[in-house]
C-alpha cells in the first residue's frame, strides 16, 4: 500500500494561513500595479493638458507690420498734440466725438456717484469733450508719456495696451495702465475706445 501522510489539523492551519498569506501578496501586487497604472495615466492627461493650454495661451492675429506700425504712429500723434495742446487734433484721431474715452474708477467711487445717480453704470458719458478742454484752457506744462507699449492688430481691429505716466509741470501726476481699441476705416486708424486706471502721485 503506497504510504499516506497524516495531516493534523494544526498543520491543516498552517497551510492555509500559508496560503492565503501568498493570495494576499498577489492581491496587493495586482492592486499596486493597477494603482501605478492609473496614476501614470493621470499625470500623462495631465501633461496633455498642460500642454494644450500652453499652446493655446496666445491668440493668433492676423496682422502685418505696416499696419502695427501705423497704430504706433496713432499712438505717438495722440501724445504729440496733448504736448502741443491741440485738442482738436486730438477730436480728429477719434472714430467720432462720443468714443469711450473714460478712466476706470473704483468702487467706492462708484458708490459715490451713486448718491448722485442711482443709475449711474460706472463709466457715465465720455470725458473727451473734458479732456479737450483741459488742454484749451490750463496754462500748465502738460505731458503724458507711454511705456512698455503692447500693440496687436487683427485685420482692420487692433489693441494697444500700455503704462503710462501722466505730468503736469514736469511731475508725475498721475500714472496707471492704458487701453486703446482702434479700428481701420478708408485706409486709416481710428480710436473707438480709450480707458485707463489711474493712480494719483500728490
Amino acid at each position: 500500500m503506497p504510504n499516506r501522510t497524516h495531516i493534523t489539523g494544526s498543520e491543516k492551519q498552517l497551510v492555509v494561513s500559508g496560503l492565503n498569506r501568498n493570495q494576499n501578496v498577489k492581491g496587493k501586487s495586482q492592486m499596486s500595479k493597477k494603482r501605478a497604472g492609473a496614476i501614470l495615466i493621470m499625470f500623462l492627461a495631465c501633461g496633455l493638458i498642460t500642454q494644450a493650454f500652453a499652446q493655446g495661451q496666445e491668440p493668433k492675429f492676423n496682422s502685418n507690420a505696416d499696419d502695427i506700425r501705423k497704430i504706433g504712429n496713432l499712438v505717438e500723434e495722440f501724445r504729440q498734440d496733448i504736448i502741443r495742446k491741440d485738442g482738436s487734433a486730438i477730436k480728429k484721431l477719434m472714430l467720432h466725438p462720443n468714443v469711450l474715452f473714460h478712466s476706470i474708477d473704483n468702487q467706492e467711487s462708484v458708490d459715490n456717484a451713486r448718491k448722485l445717480n442711482a443709475q449711474f453704470d460706472g463709466i457715465g458719458p465720455s470725458a473727451l469733450d473734458g479732456f479737450v478742454k483741459l488742454l484749451a484752457t490750463s496754462k500748465d506744462k502738460l505731458e503724458e508719456t507711454f511705456q512698455n507699449i503692447e500693440i496687436r492688430q487683427d485685420g482692420d481691429l487692433g489693441l494697444v495696451t500700455m503704462n503710462y505716466d501722466f505730468f503736469i509741470n514736469d511731475k508725475i501726476h498721475h500714472s496707471g495702465i492704458e487701453h486703446w481699441q482702434v479700428r481701420k476705416i478708408d485706409g486709416q486708424w481710428k480710436i473707438l475706445s480709450v480707458t485707463w486706471t489711474k493712480y494719483n502721485h500728490n
